[in-house]
């Protein structure tokens, strides 16, 4: 088995051999694109410039896995030089750490955790025994949560999560045509991407993480797994040589020509080594018979030196199939625990490296990098510096503010992936080694290390796979998240909790009894059970109640009641922004419908600030992802569509329409996403305002659709709906195919001929001469079918008799009966004037012609049926 296949020896398909969320060099990417789509491809995707001046890619591997066998000195320097960036601000880095592990065990309900700085680690009040019982008064008796920073946390991430923000692709000139084909194609990618990351969840988890981290970042790349993506079929082919005519002997003598005798097998290439055999009647070639040949005309024995061989070609021929994984575009979210950043930089360029830390399974690992299994077997789970945050990431996937240590984790390796920038490598003070890593990693370094066993790298920017965003504005990295502000009134909302909890049950005030009037000993005799006697006597001249005293029962002071309320209510609000118009809540002052709109927008107002920030996030990872999309994809991608016709329709993204330069910016005029709710609601208003305009517009059929999905009366049956839905269908089946001309001659005949090849010119002028040619004068038999013609003659033959006049009928007729003429022309006059409409008049001429001449039989079918 070879442990470090190469670009040549190498027969996997792009992904396989590194982890299942990683990237393969494009060399071997390359391998598996079609010929005429690799002009079209950058060159210098991701892993492409691999080679430096002494080592090629051959030897090192696609992702470079020899690199530690044949450089040990370069993947030193480069575990030198991660340890060296991570350390520069380990302290900061532990502080942020702290922060985010304490949000997240917030979130949990964890909340009574104490910081001990010996260990730098959170404590439960419970969980270490204590000697001296005295210890435990000074711990919190009760550990009641009311979890209010996950409650608002919820209604933060619903209002983010509640609508996709929108995007729209630039070209970069708008003279450049492949720029503005790679802006349309950009808004497929973008739409497919979304579908297969399942754009919902993935903001569900941008939310999360602004609300207890306040920093994420998003990676993007090419996965190819057929574990989670299924696997296709494809085809192996293997060269066949055929000759073009016989191999022919020619003798010395007379000069005549014979024919050489074949066996049965066919001619392979030599360079495979004469393949293997197939079966004679795959084809008629086969090895020629050159036992014993004698020329017919004279006798003279010949021999291989006469013989004249046919010129021979090569061909593919299909020699199998073999399963193939699919791959796609995958974003994946890091929170700040997970994503380590230098914690003095302000913005994504100034970082010199990027870190990517995960737990990953050892034998996922093993798998991923079977080169490396040995030393990822032996390898520590972490290096020394990183078992704070290790620990951090283990103890909140575990739900416990500590590891415990029964729990098998050892085999959950550390997994660093590293980023580092071209100008990060002149931090190496060996001159010759930073060049051979400048010339090996010319666009930056991916690296990649299994606790401390090295698994592979690849020249790889950043830029291109990154992106990373901050909850709120400040400096440096290491910035206050969207529920910080909520941390500390939890605390105190928890103590005060507590302390009611107390009053209530240690305030029972006890009973004093006069010893005179009580006899305890008999009480201590007693058995307490209903309607028992106790022996007591009253003192003379006082009642029996006399004897006995309750002091009044402690209170929970009533402005400390409010200050609770304060603190859930309008402390917790003007903190976070989330007011109870946002989530639904109680407003005291407002008793209206337009009150309570009017406080959503304003209290969405304060969270725009946090929501503009997400939309430019979100613009530039799928900016990214169209990216990765090109440079990665082996074949064009087909997307099934379910058409406004209610039909599903196939879509191809071609690669070739990728080519041109993008820009993409989120939708300027997009105000904070809408639920459907107030969707409903304003369709409502606008149903009651006496507008002829909006009456219009809610009455025009293309809008019907969208008007009953957010009613939500999906099952609503509107007047002249299916019949829009019948031409959209027939729509695209005229755009198919071409229409029918029938040419009436002077006699009276009727020629019907195909349309011409150059449909362009030829049918937008007859397009333009027989809009409506004496329409009244047709009959409505004629406005359906070819066969017709003959009636179609006699009825609009031309008052000139030398003049021949073309008919375009369309290719799918029209039923004169059961049509609704009007709805259905109203919707080819629509389409016509639409995007798409207009587009296929410019690239499918013909297709238009044949939707207009479908267009203008509908109208004289109006006609006719006006005319009776």
């Amino acid at each position: 088995m070879d442990l470090y296949p190469t670009t040549e020896t190498w027969t996997g398909t792009p992904g396989a051999i590194a982890p299942a969320d990683g990237n393969a060099g494009s060399t071997v990417a390359q391998a598996y694109r079609p010929d005429h789509l690799t002009s079209t491809v950058d060159a210098s995707a991701v892993g492409a410039q691999h080679a430096a001046p002494l080592l090629g890619t051959a030897d090192l591997g696609p992702n470079n896995e020899r690199l530690e066998d044949l450089k040990p000195k370069l993947v030193h320097a480069l575990r030198e030089l991660v340890r060296q960036y991570r350390e520069e601000g380990v302290t900061a880095r532990r502080h942020e750490i702290r922060r985010i592990r304490q949000a997240r065990l917030f979130w949990q309900g964890l909340q009574y955790a104490w910081w001990n700085p010996n260990d730098m680690n959170w404590h439960l009040p419970f969980e270490q025994r204590f000697s001296d019982d005295r210890a435990l008064e000074e711990m919190p008796r009760y550990q009641f949560v009311t979890n209010f920073y996950q409650g608002f946390g919820l209604s933060f991430i619903a209002v983010l999560s509640q609508d996709v923000p929108s995007v729209r692709f630039y070209p970069q000139s708008a003279q450049s045509l492949e720029d503005i084909s790679a802006a349309r194609a950009a808004s497929d990618v973008a739409a497919l991407i979304e579908q297969n990351n399942h754009i919902e969840h993935l903001l569900t988890s941008i939310g999360y993480f602004l609300w207890t981290d306040g920093k994420l970042g998003a990676y993007v790349r090419y996965v190819a797994d057929g574990q989670r993506f299924g696997f296709h079929e494809e085809n192996v082919l293997e060269a066949l040589e055929i000759p073009l005519g016989d191999d022919v002997y020619v003798c010395p003598q007379c000069g005549k020509e014979q024919a050489v005798a074949r066996d049965s097998w066919p001619v392979t290439r030599e360079d495979n080594g004469g393949g293997d055999a197939v079966d004679s009647s795959s084809t008629e070639h086969g090895t020629p018979d050159t036992g014993h040949a004698v020329c017919a005309g004279c006798g003279v024995e010949l021999s291989d030196t006469h013989l004249r061989k046919a010129e021979r070609v090569t061909v593919p021929r299909i020699a199998g199939t073999r399963r193939v994984p699919n791959g796609q575009e995958v974003i994946s979210i890091a929170g700040g625990l997970e994503l380590n950043t230098p914690v003095w930089a302000n913005e994504m360029h100034e970082y010199p490296y990027l870190q990517w830390q995960a737990e990953v399974h050892r034998a996922k690992l093993k798998a991923a990098y079977p080169h490396a299994a040995d030393k990822i077997e032996t390898s520590p789970s972490q290096g020394a510096e990183d078992v704070y945050a290790r620990v951090s990431r283990l103890s909140v996937e575990q739900g416990l503010p500590s590891i415990h240590p029964g729990d098998a984790l050892m085999n959950l390796i550390t997994f660093d992936r590293t980023w580092l920038r071209p100008w990060a490598f002149y931090s190496v003070e060996d001159a010759e080694v930073r060049a051979e890593l400048l010339a090996l990693f010319p666009d930056g370094c991916y690296v990649a290390f299994a606790g401390d066993a090295y698994c592979e790298s690849r020249s790889e920017s950043m830029d291109d796979h990154w992106r990373v965003l901050h909850a709120l504005p400040g400096d440096g990295q290491n910035r206050p998240s969207v529920g910080d502000s909520l941390v500390q009134v939890q605390e105190r909302y928890n103590v005060l909790s507590n302390m009611q909890a107390e009053t209530y049950e240690y305030g029972i005030p006890p009973i004093y009894a006069d010893p005179q009037v009580l006899d305890f000993d008999a009480l201590a005799n007693q058995v307490a059970e209903p309607a028992a006697h106790f022996p007591a006597r009253a003192r003379p001249g006082q009642p029996l109640a006399a004897g006995f005293f309750q002091p009044a029962p402690a209170q929970v002071p009533p402005d400390m009641l409010r200050h609770q309320q304060d603190l859930i209510g309008p402390v917790a609000q003007f903190l976070t922004g989330l007011f109870p118009a946002v989530f639904g809540g109680n407003m005291e002052d407002v008793k209206t419908a337009s009150g309570y709109a009017l406080a959503r927008d304003q209290a969405l107002g304060r969270l725009g600030l946090v929501w503009r920030r997400m939309k430019q996030f979100y613009a530039d990872v799928l900016l990214l992802s169209v990216d990765v999309f090109r440079k990665n994809r082996p074949h064009d991608a087909e997307i099934p569509l379910l058409g406004p016709d209610g039909v599903f329709d196939s879509h191809v993204i071609r690669i070739a329409d990728l080519k041109g330069n993008i820009c993409v910016h989120p939708e300027a005029d997009e105000t904070f996403p809408r639920l459907k709710s107030q969707q409903r609601g304003v369709l409502q208003q606008m149903f009651s305002i006496n507008d002829p305009m909006i009456q219009r517009a809610l009455t025009e059929p293309a809008n019907l659709g969208y008007i009953k999905n957010v009613l939500g009366l999906t099952e609503l049956v509107i007047p002249g709906e299916e019949s829009r839905n019948k031409q959209l269908r027939e729509i695209q089946q005229l755009l198919a195919s071409s229409p029918i001309v029938i040419s009436l001659h002077p006699s009276g005949a009727a020629h019907i001929e195909p349309a011409p090849t150059d449909a362009s010119s030829h049918l937008s002028s007859v397009g333009a001469q027989h809009a409506a040619p004496e329409l009244g004068t047709m009959p409505g038999s004629a406005a359906g079918s070819a066969d017709s013609a003959q009636s179609l003659g006699d009825s609009a033959r031309p008052q000139d008799a030398g003049v021949t006049v073309p008919l375009v009928l369309p290719s799918v007729p029209v039923d004169q009966l059961l049509d609704d003429h009007a709805v259905e022309f109203e919707e080819c006059k629509r389409w016509a004037n639409s995007d798409a409409g207009q587009a296929a008049r410019m690239t499918n001429p013909a297709g238009f012609a044949n939707v207009r001449a479908h267009a203008e039989a509908h109208l004289r079918a109006m006609q006719t049926v006006g005319a009776r």
